[in-house]
């Protein structure tokens, strides 16, 4: 669904904008937030990477509600990466 979240940097704190369908594993770049070159006043990239917590521990009305929300997926919803020869096959 996308969420706000804030990252700590050598800085302090940054906001930073996670779009909706950002899949785990996704790194981001937070350009300039990263540390000083050396002899620069220039600054490096820092790399976030996206991990999402699998819930446990459900209870039976937060089972039935994630299963009502499966079924109403689609393919669409849950697009695979493409293997290298799959894109030959077309």
């Amino acid at each position: 669904m996308g969420t706000k979240v804030t990252i700590p940097t050598l800085e302090g704190e940054s906001e930073f904008t996670i779009p909706e369908g950002t899949q785990p594993g996704t790194v981001f770049s937070l350009r300039g937030k990263g540390i000083k070159h050396i002899n620069s006043d220039r600054k490096g990239d820092l790399f976030v990477t996206v991990n999402v917590e699998v819930p446990k521990n459900l209870n039976g009305k937060q089972k039935e509600a994630l299963k009502k929300f499966g079924e109403a997926c689609t393919n669409k919803n849950y697009e695979k990466k493409q293997k290298f020869f799959d894109f030959f096959k077309k």
